[in-house]
């Protein structure tokens, strides 16, 4: 575990959790469906709890059900349903909250990836032993090789854009999550990523803020999001990590398959939309400074106008100044304040 949820619960041993359930929305994956059985066999094999995979095989034509069905892996109880969506329904958020739904019913940890992911072999044991020190939520890393998105002037300039503008962000985000409780005084400052192909929830937890928000995309931000404003610990954990394809034609709309085909082809592309704006940064730390913190916005959708990379770059040397003019010394003195009472 990397320590940066606060430690708001009393921990419990990697056994009181005694099953795992891994939800997984399927759809057309025939050719990488074995290589992810394959990565959850192995994790499976070291974790000290049963481990049942729930493949949810949906709008598919290809043989991804015979695929999954006829294989064996040692470790894993498979679960194989199929089922058809309607047009309007047929999107990888609500495939995903259905099979977790369906999962959910099996009790202890709650886990989902994606269909053209590859689990890390500690994923497993990662969120256990995230869960086993508090959290109830588990943000694990996702990693993926897109060097022909990197290749083009578009995609090379919005990556650059937005390293470095969400790496200051984050500090921000971080300063923020520590003075409202949502991340422990002095942690380490998290990973910050969001994603369903690598997240772990208390069946418990997960029933009690009403499941996984039922949204075409962006599922996985807003589960994030619910889960804090219901004052559930969250830790972003980076020994728990996941690779996933880089493919530039995906199964789900809005997903990172036409997000990587955007930033190749505009020359000016959009931001990720949990880019917010160094103004409405600066009023949430305001807000916080007198003791009226916010919650911090939701990631599944923009708060203001989508920012582009040309917005980030403009937008970079005033959220540097409000950072290190305003933020890190207030933050300093709020912390230094805290000390002292504490003693």
């Amino acid at each position: 575990m990397d320590g940066s949820a606060p430690m708001t619960r009393s921990a419990t041993s990697l056994t009181s959790l005694n099953h795992i359930a891994v939800a997984v929305p399927v759809r057309n994956e025939a050719t990488r469906l074995p290589k992810l059985l394959s990565a959850l066999d192995v994790g499976a094999s070291i974790v000290p709890v049963p481990v049942t995979v729930t493949l949810l095989i949906n709008n598919t034509t290809d043989a991804s059900a015979k695929i999954a069905r006829r294989l064996n892996y040692p470790a894993l109880s498979l679960q194989v349903l199929e089922t058809e969506f309607s047009q309007n329904q047929a999107s990888a958020g609500h495939a995903r909250g259905m099979a977790m739904r369906v999962a959910a019913s099996q009790g202890g940890l709650l886990m989902t990836t994606d269909a053209d992911a590859i689990p890390d072999p500690m994923w497993m044991i990662s969120a256990l032993m995230a869960m086993a020190g508090g959290a109830d939520l588990v943000c694990g890393r996702i990693t993926a090789r897109v060097p022909r998105v990197m290749a083009t002037p578009s995609g090379g300039r919005i990556t650059r854009a937005e390293f470095s503008y969400a790496t200051m962000m984050h500090e921000v985000r971080h300063y923020l999550d520590q003075m409202a409780g949502r991340q422990a005084i002095g942690s380490v400052r998290p990973h910050y990523m969001e994603s369903g192909a690598c997240m772990a929830m208390r069946v418990q937890a997960f029933l009690a803020v009403g499941g996984l928000p039922d949204r075409p995309c962006s599922e996985d931000r807003a589960m994030v999001y619910r889960a804090e404003t219901a004052g559930l610990v969250v830790n972003y954990c980076d020994g728990m990590r996941a690779r996933v394809s880089g493919r530039l034609r995906g199964r789900a709309a809005g997903g990172m398959a036409e997000c990587l085909r955007q930033r190749m082809q505009d020359e000016d592309p959009y931001a990720d939309q949990a880019m917010l704006s160094p103004k409405l940064l600066a009023q949430l730390w305001s807000d916080a400074m007198y003791g009226s913190p916010q919650p911090y916005p939701d990631r599944s959708t923009s708060p203001g106008p989508r920012m582009r990379a040309s917005d980030l770059e403009t937008a970079l040397p005033l959220l540097a100044q409000l950072t290190t003019d305003i933020i890190r010394p207030q933050f300093a003195e709020w912390l230094s304040r805290k000390r002292v009472v504490a003693a």
